[in-house]
C-alpha cells in the first residue's frame, strides 16, 4: 500500500501541532535575519513534520506514557534541521521539555529542573567521551524513589562533546553511558561509530533500561516511519506503508 501523494491544506497550515520543540523553534526562527535553508530547500514542506508534502507524517504522530522523564539540551543548529530526531521524542512524550545549549549559563527554566530535590537527574553521553574528567558515570538506572529525569544532548557528536565539555553548570550532573547493544536503525545519518547513535536511539535505549518496553516501542516504530518519510523525501518518492505504519494506525483505533 502506497502513501498519496498530497498538499498540506490550509486548515493543516493553521492547525500547527505545539509542544516546548515547536515553540522553541518557532522563537529562534523569529530571531534569525536569514532564513535557514536545509539541503532539499526546492521541495515543498509540511511546515509542522517538515517531511515533503506528499510525505507528511503529521496524522501518525502517536503519544505515551513513561515513568522516566526528558529533557532535551540543542545545540542551536540541530533545531532547524528536518533530519533531527529529539523533536520525535518531545512528539511521542508531549511534558518533554527542550532548551536551547547556552555555554556560560543554565537555560531559563533548565535550572530549576537540575536543582530540584525531587528527581535524579543524568547527563545522556557516553563513557569513553567522560574517561579524561571526573564526572560521576553509571551505566544502569538506580532504583529510586525519585523522579529520573534524562538530559539528551541533541545535536551531532561533535556539538554533543563540545556541549558537555564546555558547559561548567553542567559538571556536578552525573552521565548515563548506555550500553553498546543498542537499537540500530537510523538510515539518515549514520556517526560510524558503534557508540555513537541519533537522539531517538538514545531514548529508545533509555527507556529499555528503564523497563519502559511498550514506550520504547511505540518510538520505535515511529521513528522507523520517520527514517522512511524522511528517506522518501529526500528522494522525492512515494512512501511505502509498512510495519511500523500500521503499528501507529492501530494506535489512533
Amino acid at each position: 500500500m502506497r502513501v498519496k501523494s498530497r498538499q498540506p491544506s490550509r486548515s493543516m497550515k493553521l492547525a500547527m501541532h505545539s509542544n516546548h520543540y515547536t515553540r522553541l523553534r518557532e522563537r529562534e526562527l523569529a530571531k534569525s535575519t536569514k532564513p535557514f535553508q536545509a539541503k532539499g530547500k526546492s521541495v515543498q514542506r509540511c511546515p509542522d513534520c517538515q517531511m515533503g508534502a506528499f510525505a507528511c507524517m503529521c496524522a501518525l504522530r502517536p503519544t505515551a506514557e513513561s515513568s522516566v522523564e526528558f529533557v532535551l539540551l540543542m545545540h542551536r543548529k540541530e533545531l532547524f534541521k528536518p533530519t533531527n530526531t529529539g523533536r520525535l521524542i518531545v512528539d511521542v512524550f508531549p511534558g518533554t521539555r527542550a532548551f536551547l545549549w547556552n555555554r556560560l549559563e543554565v537555560p531559563e527554566g533548565l535550572r530549576e529542573i537540575l536543582e530540584d530535590p525531587c528527581r535524579d537527574c543524568y547527563v545522556v553521553f557516553p563513557a569513553d567521551g567522560t574517561e579524561n574528567c571526573n564526572r560521576k558515570v553509571v551505566h544502569a538506572l538506580p532504583a529510586a524513589k525519585k523522579k529520573t529525569t534524562l538530559i539528551l544532548l541533541d545535536g551531532t557528536w561533535k556539538q554533543c562533546s563540545r556541549m558537555i565539555g564546555l558547559s561548567r553548570w553542567l559538571d556536578d550532573v552525573p552521565c548515563l553511558s548506555l550500553p553498546e547493544t543498542l537499537v540500530r536503525s537510523y538510515s539518515v545519518r549514520d556517526s560510524g561509530r558503534s557508540h555513537r547513535f541519533s537522539t531517538a536511539e538514545a531514548a529508545i535505549s533509555c527507556l529499555l533500561l528503564a523497563q519502559q518496553t511498550q514506550s520504547a516501542e511505540t518510538l520505535r516504530h515511529y521513528f522507523a516511519v520517520f527514517n522512511q518519510h524522511y528517506l522518501a523525501t529526500r528522494g522525492c518518492c512515494e512512501v511505502e506503508e509498512g510495519e511500523s505504519h500500521r503499528y501507529l494506525q492501530s494506535l489512533k483505533q
